[in-house]
């Protein structure tokens, strides 16, 4: 009998959500398809389209984006893998250039004037990107970069024995430097609701592809980071965990023996 009962207990529980996953997955599910809203109806709040920038913090204006390698697409996809050791050789400028611009710019030749290199939902833009330097042609410190203008603004100087209290992983200290994704969440949600989110962490996921694939053309090393100290790293960036926080890092670097 007292088996029975347990498994039938058990069966109870099937497609009813426990985990706090399930149950956002689940909140989260469309069970109603709204019908679209032209875009002349919709709230201003839908179609602005926001930029974070720092007016009063030291600029590094960014040079004109090239791309001088001549590199397929079908090769930058084979050679796409995830790299842990990093020689000592700084990052240079105009490879950090190409690097950011084709991965989370402004593409210029696009009809419309914001559009990016990654796709959006709904158009929203809701991250920002940060880059730790550690060993390039710039100094140790945070920078975030402005893509409206195509430039790093520097926010703070940074040691390297600190970055302990980032994440633990063995290859972050030699890496050149740590990519850091934050999300603006509102910037979605204001139109998504609690879905928004969902669509959040699937664009850090295209643009973190998008970091990969250029790394992979430039010749760069790259791995993606997901142990890290959230409330730590946000406290770096100077943002609350909340409206902005951390949802993805990468290390970048040039490779070890160069391949």
């Amino acid at each position: 009998m007292k088996k029975t009962t347990r498994v039938k207990n058990i069966a109870g529980l099937l497609g009813k959500p426990t985990a706090e996953f399930e149950k956002f997955h689940s909140k989260t599910k469309i069970k109603k398809l709204a019908r679209n809203l032209p875009r002349p109806s919709w709230p201003k709040e839908w179609g602005t389209i926001y930029y974070k920038g720092y007016a009063r913090f030291e600029e590094i204006r960014l040079p004109k984006p090239t791309f001088s390698k001549r590199v397929t697409f079908a090769q930058a996809l084979r050679d796409r893998k995830s790299t842990r050791e990093f020689s000592k050789e700084p990052i240079g400028l105009g490879e950090l250039n190409s690097f950011l611009y084709y991965s989370a710019g402004l593409n210029k030749n696009s009809d419309f004037a914001q559009r990016r290199f990654y796709p959006s939902g709904g158009a929203r833009f809701p991250l920002e990107v940060y880059i730790l330097s550690l060993n390039m042609d710039l100094p140790k410190g945070v920078y975030h970069y402005y893509v409206k203008t195509n430039s790093l603004e520097k926010l703070t100087d940074f040691k390297k024995k600190n970055l302990k209290l980032l994440t633990s992983v063995p290859f972050a200290k030699n890496a050149g430097c740590l990519i850091i994704i934050t999300a603006i969440f509102k910037r979605n949600t204001i139109k998504y609701g609690d879905r928004g989110y969902r669509h959040v962490l699937v664009e850090a996921g295209h643009l973190a592809q998008n970091f990969y694939l250029l790394a992979s053309a430039l010749g760069l090393g790259i791995c993606g980071v997901g142990g890290y100290m959230d409330d730590n790293v946000n406290r770096l960036l100077d943002v609350d965990g909340l409206d902005e926080t951390v949802v993805y890092m990468l290390g970048v670097g040039n490779k070890a023996g160069g391949h």
